[in-house]
């Protein structure tokens, strides 16, 4: 028994000192697959891939700007669905209105790609393809968000073209899914330097795409108010879809095990089109605007000009510039004026309105009265004064840096312009002062009584000569029929005379 009792405790003990790999079980023979045979569970979203897809700019005016979407796969579930926001339906009865008033609503909808590929193809625009890196969790997140964005009661958004477009509705889901960085790493960026200051203003993109159709150019320039010449930040600037592609290129995020990696991970040129890209900067037009004003001046200076000498084309031509002028100064005016009655902030407080006020349409009719008449008055001298003196405070504005709005090219064409107005209204007669007292010295020959005390206040005061000259012109047609007929009439003339003048 203590034989066997000490036996005992020896192999006890032997089974204690073991090595520890010879106490874990053994996989027998040809079992070396039982336990990896059950695949572990798929990570959800590792089969995803995610791109940021960005269209080029079109011919439409919608168009112009550039347009963006986010297209997910996941090849292993057989999902591929294309989020396209920024969709209008321009049929809606209601549609126009709604814009002019800022409170249209666009909406997000999941669409077919092969269809919108083929439509942007036949549109002549390009598309390009980046490919993010996302980490799964993330992936699956983003197609939440998207999917619950589509659903009916969330895919209605009050549209803004700089504030709440296709782009900027993209830009702030990626955002959402990045924790912030993409914003972190643009709200401060601005394009520019110390020295001269950020160049980046909404209305300097705006006016480099819009630079290709010079109407859509030139309503910008004239509805846009000092807002527009506010700096952006590169947050800002990405309501470009072209910008938040380049942005999205460029982009280091930092992933959830530290790492710093780039965001896009490949980008493809899906199709191409024959257009030229968009210039890098604005045009630089104030030289053109600049030769256009001066050029309507000297027409408008020849135009009345031929009109006081009876020329029956200059007369309907004068007319016609005078028409012409007074109605686009009535439209933009009223434009300007009835947007501050809307949602559009980015035209509040428009100094175009003082280039383009309703003093353009009263001195259009004093032009009109001076073709018909052939001389002008001193209503007509006192509205070209003070529309004058409204462009100069506008060029005013311009100079003091904190209230200065983009509209050189505006002030450019106006300031000549309005010098024009002054030229012809200054109260002189056709051919200047030596013809008026030539017309004047024949008047008297032929009635010596009625027109003897203009000719001589005329050459005793030579500074009123033009005055006297053009009160003359005016009434010539009523001086001699009363003159002949009624020698009360005759004896104070000046009287009569200064009613128009």
């Amino acid at each position: 028994m203590a034989f066997l009792l000490l036996a005992a405790l020896l192999a006890v003990a032997a089974a204690t000192t073991a090595p520890l790999a010879a106490q874990i079980p053994q996989t027998p023979a040809g079992a070396s697959g039982t336990v990896g045979a059950q695949s572990p569970e798929p990570v959800p979203g590792a089969s995803m891939t995610v791109h940021l897809i960005t269209v080029g700019p079109g011919d439409r005016i919608e168009e112009m700007w550039g347009h963006n979407a986010v297209l997910v796969r996941d090849t292993a579930a057989g999902i591929e669905e294309t989020y396209n926001y920024g969709i209008f339906d321009s049929a809606d009865p209601g549609f126009l209105a709604d814009f002019y008033w800022g409170r249209g609503d666009y909406m997000v909808a999941p669409m077919d790609l092969e269809r919108m590929l083929a439509g942007y193809r036949r549109a002549g625009r390009r598309v390009w393809a980046q490919e993010l890196v996302l980490e799964p969790a993330a992936r699956v997140r983003l197609l939440g968000l998207l999917r619950t964005a589509v659903l009916p009661q969330n895919m209605f958004y009050r549209y803004n073209y700089y504030l709440n477009n296709c782009s900027t509705r993209v830009r702030d889901i990626l955002d959402v899914i990045l924790d912030g960085q993409l914003r972190a790493a643009t709200e401060g960026s601005r394009d520019g330097d110390a020295a001269a200051g950020p160049t980046a203003t909404w209305r300097h993109d705006t006016r480099r795409l819009a630079g290709e159709d010079p109407l859509v150019y030139l309503g910008i320039q004239l509805l846009m108010g000092p807002r527009g010449d506010e700096p952006t930040t590169g947050w800002d600037d990405m309501w470009i879809p072209m910008k938040l592609r380049d942005t999205a290129g460029a982009l280091l995020v930092t992933q959830s095990d530290g790492s710093r990696v780039p965001l896009v991970r490949s980008e493809e040129l899906w199709e191409d089109a024959g257009r030229d890209y968009a210039d890098a900067v604005p045009p630089r037009l104030d030289v053109v605007f600049l030769l256009s004003g001066l050029l309507a001046g000297v027409i408008l200076s020849l135009l009345a000009y031929g009109a006081r000498a009876r020329g029956g084309a200059a007369r309907a031509g004068l007319i016609a510039f005078a028409c012409g002028w007074g109605l686009f100064c009535l439209v933009v005016s009223g434009l300007i004026v009835a947007l501050h009655w809307t949602a559009h902030t980015f035209t509040y407080w428009n100094q175009n309105f003082l280039l383009f006020s309703p003093l353009g349409a009263l001195v259009a009719a004093s032009l009109i009265r001076t073709a018909v008449k052939g001389t002008t008055s001193v209503w007509g001298r006192r509205f070209t004064l003070f529309s004058m003196g409204l462009a100069l405070a506008a060029l005013l504005l311009h100079l003091i840096p904190p209230m200065a709005q983009g509209n050189r090219e505006m002030l450019a064409f106006v300031l000549p312009l309005n010098l024009g107005f002054c030229w012809v209204m200054r109260g002189r007669p056709p051919g200047g002062r030596r013809a008026g007292l030539q017309l004047i010295s024949q008047r008297c020959c032929q009635c010596p009584k009625s027109l003897a005390p203009v000719a001589a206040r005329v050459l005793l005061d030579r500074r009123q000569f033009g005055v006297a000259a053009v009160q003359f012109g005016v009434e010539e047609e009523w001086i001699v029929p009363e003159a002949a007929g009624s020698p009360g009439g005759s004896e104070d003339p000046a009287r009569g005379l200064a009613a128009e003048g």
